[in-house]
């Protein structure tokens, strides 16, 4: 079973998979794509360059991997490996961040629990997308978008040897690599043995778990000529300040795009002092949360810098403290509480 490390009280989680009708699984994926998509403009039109752009939403610098300094290899690869995390409500699917990381983690683990139920229970196998699938094609597919040899270097903790040999049974070169054996097995500037680098998640500051891909050793991959996936742009996708800004909706936004976000994302909104909106009304945001604390979540911008501090399971106290320190280091963001 997996727990939430993150949630004060969180309970294991079941081990079984969830079956859902055909139709409601497609819809994560479609929602997922839609949000995703108003997300990356909405990050696109803060600055002219990625590393404006960082300053823009007001993220810290020590939170992102470096950047490229290719502009259009950002653009064009930020919304490669993002993943999207929903909660499902009453009214159905609800999308409270989005991530990035080449790693699989228990999207793998719950696609082979999937297989081998439905093989033990001598029943057709279940449908489901094949998430090493798709990170191959996908990856294929850059590759011959940029004429790139399909060489790819796994770096960092989380990578098993079951990616290694689902790479390569598509027609990868794939080896995982350590961060502290990185600088010798790259390669030499301008002769790189791999031609891309799928990072795993970082460990940002304050997180625990396993050491993370130092910046120095992201700048040495970058200096040997490696594409490093995900990169600084898809950093910035995933912090949750850009939720908030699609939240509190956009003058280019559609009204169709706009009852998207109504219906199924949560009311999300900076950590900063302010009136704001807030179903129908105009509230200052302080005293709004303050107020109605079983209503909220509070959530660190960037995933793993900090726990997350749900108003329901937390005494008043607790949560004042917490709303003080969001509003103080305005580095969070409050989201209303999906059930």
């Amino acid at each position: 079973m997996r727990a939430a490390p993150d949630r004060p009280g969180a309970r294991p989680l079941p081990a079984g998979r969830l079956v859902l009708p055909r139709h409601s699984y497609d819809e994560l994926f479609e929602v997922a794509a839609k949000l995703l998509a108003l997300v990356r403009r909405a990050v696109l039109s803060l600055a002219p360059t990625w590393p404006e752009r960082l300053v823009a939403l007001g993220a810290d610098p020590a939170d992102h991997l470096p950047p490229t300094g290719l502009e259009s290899t950002e653009t064009d690869c930020c919304t490669m490996l993002a993943g999207a995390d929903f909660v499902v409500g009453e009214s159905g699917p609800w999308l409270v961040a989005l991530d990035t990381s080449a790693t699989l983690g228990s999207v793998r683990g719950g696609a082979v629990l999937a297989s081998a139920d439905g093989l033990e229970r001598g029943q057709e196998v279940l449908f489901g997308y094949d998430p090493r699938a798709v990170r191959a094609d996908a990856l294929a597919e850059l590759c011959a978008r940029r004429g790139l040899p399909r060489a790819v270097a796994l770096i960092g903790p989380g990578f098993h040897a079951d990616d290694v040999h689902d790479l390569r049974q598509r027609g990868f070169t794939a080896d995982v690599l350590r961060p502290g054996g990185l600088p010798g097995a790259l390669g030499r500037p301008g002769s790189p043995r791999y031609a891309m680098g799928l990072l795993s998640s970082a460990r940002q500051r304050g997180r625990t778990g396993p050491a993370p891909v130092h910046p120095a050793a992201v700048r040495d991959a970058q200096r040997a000529g490696l594409l490093l996936l995900p990169t600084l742009s898809g950093g910035l996708l995933a912090d949750r300040r850009a939720l908030a800004l699609v939240s509190e909706g956009l003058p280019w936004m559609t009204r169709a795009e706009q009852a998207l976000v109504e219906r199924r994302l949560p009311w999300t909104r900076l950590s900063l002092a302010g009136r704001t909106q807030w179903h129908g009304t105009e509230q200052e945001l302080p005293g709004l949360l303050l107020a109605q604390r079983e209503r909220f979540v509070l959530k660190r911008a960037v995933a793993g810098a900090g726990p997350l501090v749900a108003g329901h399971e937390t005494d008043e106290h607790t949560w004042t403290a917490a709303v003080l320190r969001a509003f103080r280091d305005t580095d969070s963001v409050v989201q209303e509480y999906v059930p």
